[in-house]
């Protein structure tokens, strides 16, 4: 069979999401769509609102066919190795095309991936979505989607993948817009509109997302206050410091700030410099929040969240069980997942759920 994969969060699953879907299969031809999915914690550093069974379970019910997890330890990067953990399971799993949301699907993708070669070769550099944002500040490239794009190209690239890159042109909204009108809007609209009680997202989101918002505890940074809270005034600087991500002293600003922030949100705003975006500022956060040191890049299996009789066959046929975690055993979670377990545990605090045991199958 042959397969197009697309790289997601789907916090929440939306229309826009369900037309990339339904796009790339026509445009590949492909018999079959994986979904490289974050787990509960994603990739501007927040807890996703909804868990990652829920989401995987819609996205199979809205066009998917098979569902695995990227590792909380990536997830929650930068672009460049949220990309690089994206495309190494595309390619492990046997994808042959790669899809994507572009505002500029005519972008030369591969050829702006040479500037990413050029920088990412210098010492001691940091590569987050600031920095990203300043390589292509003298381009017209602006959008998130097409920087993530852009690292797509350069990881397809390096790790001597065949898969064809298929940008899909963004239908009415850009990735980070706040406005809801029409029936497509931005994830970030849409959760905005969630958080605040607001009706106005329903015509943006798929029925079957709609019945699970319903029901679910919708999950944010403040509900894990009280928790970060204590892990960090029980931290000390030194110990902080040696947290991935923390680096020229933002150990001592963070203690002298938290002792008088009484919320979250008010954590973030004493945070907050010209030097440290807020995504930057919430990587951190839940990098100490959930005790990550810095790792070298590794990624053995991925985790099946869910699958249809299709995805199931895609697996058989190919060979797939060495790299794909039908059931995950004593030893994953001691090694490839115990990072991911923690989020997950921590996370199950917050939103409990009964899913975990096996894979989603329909």
């Amino acid at each position: 069979m042959k397969a197009c994969a697309v790289i997601a969060e789907f916090n929440p699953f939306h229309n826009g999401h369900q037309f990339l879907l339904k796009k790339a299969r026509t445009v590949t031809n492909a018999d079959l769509m994986i979904i490289i999915m974050s787990g509960n914690f994603v990739q501007r550093g927040e807890p996703a609102l909804i868990n990652k069974w829920e989401r995987a379970r819609i996205a199979i019910d809205c066009g998917a066919d098979l569902v695995v997890e990227i590792p909380t330890e990536y997830a929650i990067e930068s672009a460049k190795e949220f990309a690089h953990a994206g495309i190494d399971i595309a390619h492990k799993l046997g994808a042959e095309f790669l899809a994507f949301g572009s505002e500029n699907p005519n972008l030369d993708f591969e050829n702006e991936s040479k500037i990413l070669d050029r920088q990412f070769s210098l010492e001691n550099k940091k590569y987050n979505q600031n920095f990203a944002a300043q390589l292509f500040a003298d381009t017209s490239i602006a959008s998130s989607n097409d920087i993530l794009g852009i690292n797509y190209a350069y990881w397809n690239s390096k790790l001597d993948s065949k898969m064809q890159l298929v940008p899909i042109q963004r239908e009415q909204s850009e990735h980070l817009d706040t406005k809801i009108e029409g029936n497509i809007a931005s994830a970030s609209a849409i959760r905005g509109a969630l958080l605040k009680q607001k009706d106005n997202y329903q015509e943006a989101i798929p029925t079957r997302t709609l019945e699970v918002l319903t029901h679910s505890k919708l999950v944010s940074w403040e509900d894990f206050w009280t928790m970060l809270n204590y892990r960090l005034r029980s931290s000390t600087a030194d110990e902080l410091g040696q947290i991935r991500g923390i680096k020229e002293g933002f150990e001592n600003r963070i203690l002298d700030v938290v002792g008088d922030s009484s919320s979250f949100a008010e954590l973030m705003e004493k945070l907050k410099t010209k030097r440290y975006t807020y995504t930057n500022i919430q990587r951190n956060l839940v990098n100490i929040f959930l005790n990550i040191k810095p790792i070298n890049f590794s990624i053995s299996k991925t985790r099946l969240l869910a699958a249809n009789s299709l995805g199931r066959d895609f697996i058989r046929e190919n060979e797939l069980k060495s790299v794909i975690m039908t059931k995950v055993t004593k030893e994953d979670f001691e090694s490839d997942y115990a990072i991911t377990k923690r989020a997950d545990d921590l996370y199950r605090l917050i939103s409990p759920y009964q899913w975990g045991n096996s894979p989603i199958i329909k």
